[in-house]
């Protein structure tokens, strides 16, 4: 569940104790505060959605360009009442903006108690002008959001210095808003504050009290393709804040959360794919299968119904005639004596389809890489850096080649010199040595691996903003990742933890099989 916090941002050093690590630092802070004149702030009592417009301004205009500026979530410390801008630390991710059509939010502070509940940045300072003019009123006009596409972060995500950070900001809500002296007082112009477009204020007894920025009549609604607010319309109204997860709640919670039989966790992180030039890629903890699919399995969900019977026979386009009656013979579906071994021959819908049946779904590719990789190892094999070799993987060895030799009349390359054991598909576990991290087998060679991520082209775009970027654009080609090598993979490249290719969702191959992933 997302967790709102109000605070209020403080630029310069400050000096915090550490706390333990034992437990989530966020909680460790989250006590009602022990320095004078805070005593109010109930931060264990926090309403949702606290409203922010107390903020001074050039530290309002250093959170919206971080936020505009799209290089990862805003990490921050967050103790009492106040936060503090952890700028070195970086956290993987970017805001999105959402219009929406404008909406106004008139509300009415008559006590202190009512601040310190809707506006607790800056109470403090609010609860004198609310005692010198006896009520205040607030005009607000909220015109649309920035929001993280993830809420929850772990420490172990975090990269720089991070130490000092407890929360990141999951989302801004931006607008217009007036706060004023109620009643009708007559109130001073107010100034223009350098940083902070539009905020004005003033107070007196005699003349009342504003406080600004924006300019509701900018509010304007173009349909929701926006992405920023409308010029003179984006003053920060409201903050949501997510705790960072410390390393024994996350433990805590997978144990309390365990992956279904004969699957493993994956503990999530985020790394650099093969596939991304810049940036990283964040994994959330996921559950994928030790073994790909066998087709004793797979047999058993024909059998009740909801998947249907495993091909027999090859189809894809760049086969023969010839090969594709050599590669059928290899098609494991209706040898139901090889029930242990995977089954091959499927099309992407069979698997997803599979997947589906007990609760899962297909891994992205991504997941499937960073699996392979042993997670923040970094594995240049699933099983570490070794060579790969007849007791690691079933890869085209010695008895491989010499089969299709036979098939074709003619010579045909092999990985290995040496006998891997397997022609064909071998029964999924077969290569102890080499499996994966948390005993995941075959993530390299037997069979390549369907994942659900489609084919993706990368383009290079020019941004008046930002300079160049790159930019995915998914084609419309029907065709999906597949991840792993098999045992006709001749290329030592074909087995690496980065290797991938691309199939058409509706081909069926002898070397290409599955597993499935589930959410924890």
């Amino acid at each position: 569940m997302r967790v709102v916090l109000a605070a209020s941002l403080v630029l310069g050093a400050m000096s915090f104790g550490t706390g333990c690590r034992g437990r989530n630092l966020a909680a460790g802070l989250a006590g009602t505060p022990a320095v004078e004149g805070q005593a109010r702030c109930g931060v264990t009592k926090s309403q949702a959605r606290p409203l922010i417009i107390e903020w001074p301004s050039p530290e309002r205009a250093t959170l919206e360009g971080l936020v505009e500026r799209g290089s990862g979530l805003v990490a921050v410390r967050y103790e009492g009442c106040e936060m503090e801008l952890v700028r070195r630390c970086q956290v993987a991710g970017a805001y999105r903006y959402t219009a929406v059509e404008p909406k106004r939010d008139d509300q009415m502070f008559r006590s202190a108690d009512e601040l310190y509940a809707k506006i607790p940045i800056g109470a403090a300072q609010l609860e004198a002008e609310l005692e010198r003019h006896g009520a205040l009123a607030l005009e607000m006009t909220v015109v649309g959001h920035y929001e993280a596409a993830r809420e929850q972060v772990t420490r172990a995500e975090l990269r720089g210095e991070c130490e000092r950070a407890t929360h990141v900001v999951s989302m801004v809500t931006v607008g217009a808003f007036k706060l004023s002296t109620a009643g009708g007082a007559e109130v001073s112009a107010g100034a223009r504050v350098a940083g902070g477009p539009g905020v004005g204020a003033g107070s007196s007894a005699e003349r009342g009290f504003e406080r600004s920025d924006g300019e509701p009549g900018r509010c304007s609604y173009s349909g929701g393709g926006d992405s920023a607010p409308p010029e003179r319309c984006g003053a920060l109204l409201r903050l949501e804040v997510e705790p960072i997860r410390e390393p024994d709640e996350v433990k805590a919670e997978r144990e309390r959360r365990p992956c279904p039989r004969g699957s493993v966790l994956v503990e999530g992180g985020r790394f650099r794919p093969v596939t991304v030039r810049e940036g990283m890629v964040a994994i959330a903890d996921f559950c994928l299968d030790q073994d790909e699919v066998s087709v004793g399995a797979y047999a058993a969900c024909a059998d009740d119904g909801p998947c249907s019977d495993a091909p027999t026979t090859v189809q894809a386009e760049d086969l023969t005639p010839k090969a594709r009656a050599a590669h059928s013979q290899l098609c494991n579906g209706g040898r139901r004596v090889r029930g242990k071994h995977p089954v091959n021959c499927v099309t992407w819908h069979q698997a997803e389809a599979y997947c589906r049946h007990r609760g899962g779904r297909l891994p992205t590719e991504h997941e499937w890489e960073w699996a392979a990789r042993g997670g923040d190892q970094e594995r240049s094999y699933p099983w570490g850096e070794e060579e790969p070799g007849p007791r690691l993987a079933n890869a085209c060895g010695r008895e491989c080649a010499r089969h299709f030799e036979d098939t074709h009349g003619e010579a045909w390359p092999s990985l290995f010199d040496a006998n891997d054991g397997a022609v064909g598909t071998a029964k999924v576990g077969s290569y102890a040595r080499g499996a994966g991290r948390g005993r995941v087998n075959d993530l390299a060679g037997n069979v390549w691996e369907w994942t659900a991520s489609p084919e993706i082209t990368y383009r290079t775009e020019l941004d008046e903003r930002a300079g160049e970027t790159v930019v995915g654009v998914r084609p419309d080609t029907g065709n999906r990742v597949v991840r792993g090598g098999g045992f006709l993979s001749e290329e030592v490249k074909e087995l690496q933890s980065g290797a991938r290719a691309l199939r058409n969702l509706k081909e069926r191959r002898a070397d290409l099989g599955f597993r499935c992933a589930f959410d924890p």
